[in-house]
């Protein structure tokens, strides 16, 4: 039987101990290492140094030798002054510290790495379980790994102003970095549209009209913005049924029939050919997505034509990695994808399902009506109800109703609060801004269409 090879793990001594003797020869720099660990470090006594110096520098105590020998021992841990000024006499020049700390922390990662390895050995070796779960298990051990935060400095506010004064000169001149839904009453509601970086979280029960909302307002965005639209529910031909009724103006029943001699239905479709072509939208269709899933389609769309916005239709219809309970994995889930919005910049809109209770009552649902709302309050940026009253099974069908929907953002962080009127025709799949005088309720339930004071989401 042949040996089998000797596992190397991945460590720098050398690089850790450098690095811990110039923090200790120049404490100032120990504020070029940020997002730096104790766990970070491969040797013990390594980590418990580094310890003693962020208390030091937490409590605005000077970082020397004598002072980091003393609070080790203060902590337990004991260690000789000749350990700790050996380090700060091998000490590399100032400007060294951080690519020091780049070395430590890469091999930190790839540590990581190696036990996410091993729990997937581990997984393989279990029997009497599902391979599908086993792999979305595997998955999102992989994701926690590979979501690396970016890295920034602290501005003092001078420099901070100079790109501030930039930015309002550009909005002064039209620049605005907001990317505009093509709904009117939405684009001002979130003044000016979506952002980079932020999660639009778009709630509601089935057949209110979530995904004709949905797919316009990716083809408005993709005339001039890259857009990635992730399907779990419907296939590709599916979408583009959609998206042809939409754009050629043609009842979606005429079009799944595709009669032959029906030369009006072939002519709007031609129609929808030549505005879709232009777009810069993406489609995929998979059920149960992980976030290792999302993470590498979006990558592939970003490297390959850019990528401003992505689409996820929908949330509870995701795999989940083996957490506790549901709960806890749509928690995991929902802050996740917030994660890869701010470190791949673009923006998120993300489709939820609502609970029944939502059809329990007549009115516009709840943000409570949200499945695991808790999860989605905390991470996302904008919460929006989408209410459809004719669809809803208490409905009275009052032809004053017929195609009117209302948007009601309950949850904004950086804006206000309200209700969007929208007028929804159903056989062409085409919604937008409600043009007309908003119709009233019988009780009073309703309100004209208000902003509110943002809330603190």
């Amino acid at each position: 039987m042949r040996d089998q090879p000797r596992l190397i793990v991945p460590v720098n001594l050398e690089a850790e101990s450098s690095l811990l003797g110039g923090l200790i020869r120049y404490p100032d720099v120990i504020t070029r290492v940020q997002g730096l660990s104790p766990e970070a470090f491969y040797h013990p006594q390594h980590m418990e140094i580094f310890r003693a110096v962020q208390r030091l520098f937490s409590s605005g105590q000077p970082i020397e030798a004598i002072a980091v020998s003393v609070n080790m021992q203060a902590h337990g841990v004991e260690i000789s002054i000749e350990d700790i000024e050996s380090l700060s006499a091998a000490a590399p020049g100032p400007a060294s510290v951080r690519m020091l700390a780049g070395a430590v922390m890469d091999c930190h990662r790839l540590r990581q790495l190696m036990e996410v390895g091993r729990e997937i050995g581990e997984l393989a070796m279990t029997p009497g379980h599902n391979f599908a779960e086993q792999v979305d298990k595997a998955q999102m051990l992989l994701a926690k790994v590979a979501t690396v935060r970016s890295r920034s400095d602290p501005k003092a506010i001078a420099e901070s102003l100079v790109d501030y004064l930039a930015v309002l000169h550009d909005l002064s001149e039209g620049k605005n970095p907001a990317i505009r839904t093509g709904i009117g009453g939405l684009d001002d509601m979130l003044n000016g549209g979506l952002r980079r970086g932020e999660l639009m979280v778009i709630g509601a029960r089935p057949k209110h009209g979530k995904t004709a909302l949905s797919l316009t307002m990716a083809r408005n965005m993709a005339r001039e913005h890259g857009v990635l639209f992730l399907s779990q529910e419907m296939n590709i031909i599916q979408l583009m049924h959609r998206h042809t009724a939409a754009s050629g103006g043609v009842d979606l029943g005429r079009i799944l029939a595709a009669k032959p001699e029906d030369a009006g239905m072939w002519s709007g479709v031609t129609e929808a050919a030549g505005k879709l072509g232009g777009l810069k939208l993406y489609h995929d269709q998979q059920g149960q997505l992980t976030l290792m899933d999302i993470r590498r389609k979006a990558l592939k769309v970003k490297r390959a034509a850019g990528l401003d916005v992505l689409f996820i239709d929908f949330l509870q219809l995701m795999a989940g990695g083996g957490e506790e309970s549901r709960n806890r994995e749509l928690d995991v889930i929902v802050n996740g994808i917030k994660a890869m919005a701010m470190d791949l910049d673009f923006a998120v809109v993300l489709l939820s399902q609502m609970s029944r209770k939502a059809d329990e009552h007549y009115g516009r649902p709840q943000m409570t009506h949200l499945r695991d709302s808790g999860a989605i309050e905390a991470a996302a940026d904008q919460v929006a109800l989408l209410f459809n009253d004719w669809a809803h099974p208490m409905s009275k069908k009052l032809d004053k109703f017929k195609g009117f929907c209302e948007l009601e953002v309950v949850a904004h962080r950086n804006g206000p609060q309200g209700l969007v009127p929208l007028r929804l025709i159903g056989e062409y799949q085409q919604i937008g801004d409600w043009m007309g005088e908003v119709p009233k309720r019988l009780d009073g339930s309703d309100k004209a269409m208000t902003r509110r004071a943002p809330s603190n989401i």
